[in-house]
């Protein structure tokens, strides 16, 4: 992830270079469509302009990004990126049932209007299609490079050109024969290109403004980083919120209950510090501390184990711990929904661990928590009933 000065500089560059190219095209692609009477053209240029219009927008959204967090806007303005590429779409969206509107009625005259365009007109505009190519690229590999899905949707909305204007050379082309209606079929193609675009682009920047899961890559990473603080027993819950180039980051470490607080508390700024400095933003670090060394934790965790593997609609269980002392003492933990998972039978499942449990404690009880599905959670399979020696050297250590 780049710096937010670095993506502020990247994103005007493409901005304002769009800007200029995208004008000067217009007005050339404007001439020649007035020149030659081609509606396709026109609709080509008016296209062209609205590339124009959208890196405006994209330039204006990473102004309004690097504004830094005021009372209103904690966590500052880094989604305005996602605002301009919805902004984009709408405007693309509009511009295809406009000229969709314009081509339909050149189509549907009786007496379509002859084209006439000379061979250094077509060669014109296949030097501009290699340009607006070259601009796609860059705007698009720009886009990924520092993770701005505004500069994504700006460089399709450069590539839609590209086949638009592809489009009106094949009409021009055809108008040579005097096949003029295809001069109006070809600019419905144009509309058809722009609407396809729009929806790219409102379906690429609604998803992260309505809040989705961070890359899988991320949630891995953070959890490597955690389990990887010597006395850190598992990792779960790991929450992830994302503002343009900032993260806000959650998780819970499970960790023995035996270790000195003091110890905890420095453990879990370690963890905080670390995972800060992979990814910008904030991190909180929640401790779980487990009982491991009641004397029934071991059966009790095998028990629960079993009937978690054999629930589909469940993933994972954690903060297991068992309150109270000899054959009498509560079962508490909580368990994790199967990505997609619905209608989870949670009473059931409660009253097959209590049975199970109680077949060898007949006086425990059982506390269960079904976790909401946007916490990422490690599936079952990749647990691990490994003991580990605690670094502290207070009581056992068990990995999850």
């Amino acid at each position: 992830m780049e710096s937010p000065a670095v993506r502020m500089r990247a994103g005007l560059l493409e901005g304002w270079s769009s800007v200029i190219l995208n004008s000067a095209l217009a007005v050339f692609k404007g001439f020649l469509g007035l020149m030659t009477g081609s509606v396709s053209l026109l609709a080509d240029a008016v296209h062209t302009l609205s590339d124009s219009l959208t890196s405006v927008v994209v330039i204006f959204g990473f102004r309004m990004s690097d504004r830094p967090a005021d009372e209103r806007h904690p966590f500052g303005h880094g989604r305005m990126e996602g605002i301009a590429a919805v902004v984009i779409g709408v405007l693309l969206a509009v511009a295809a049932v406009e000229m969709t509107q314009f081509a339909v009625e050149r189509l549907i005259e009786k007496s379509p209007k002859p084209v006439h365009a000379e061979t250094w007109v077509i060669a014109s505009l296949i030097g501009t299609v290699v340009l607006k190519e070259l601009q796609a690229r860059f705007s698009m590999d720009l886009g990924k490079l520092i993770k701005s899905q505004a500069l994504v949707a700006d460089g399709l909305h450069h590539r839609s050109d590209v086949f638009a204007t592809g489009l009106v050379i094949v009409a021009l082309i055809a108008s040579r024969w005097q096949i003029y209606r295809i001069d109006g079929i070809a600019g419905v193609g144009v509309a058809v290109l722009i609407g396809w675009c729009a929806y790219e682009t409102l379906a690429g920047a609604m998803s992260p403004l309505l809040g989705e899961r961070a890359p899988e890559d991320m949630y891995e990473e953070i959890e490597r980083i955690a389990r990887a603080v010597p006395g850190v027993l598992g990792v779960h819950d790991v929450l992830v919120n994302r503002y343009g180039g900032t993260d806000i980051i959650s998780l819970h470490i499970e960790v023995s209950a035996e270790e000195n607080v003091m110890h905890l508390h420095d453990m879990s700024e370690e963890i905080e510090t670390k995972v800060r400095g992979v990814f910008p933003g904030h991190a909180i670090v929640h401790v779980d501390p487990l009982n491991i060394a009641h004397e029934h934790y071991d059966e009790v965790h095998r028990i629960v184990t079993e009937a978690v593997a054999a629930e589909k609609t469940i993933v994972s269980f954690h903060d297991l711990r068992l309150v109270g002392a000899k054959n009498r003492f509560k079962v508490v933990f909580d368990v994790a929904p199967a990505p997609g998972a619905k209608d989870i039978p949670i009473e059931s499942f409660r009253d097959d661990v209590e049975r199970r449990i109680r077949e060898k404690f007949p006086r425990a009880t059982i506390a269960i928590d079904l976790e909401p599905p946007y916490f990422h959670n490690d599936p079952l399979k990749r647990a691990s009933p490994e003991k580990t020696p605690s670094p502290a050297g207070n009581g056992k250590a068990r990995g999850f």
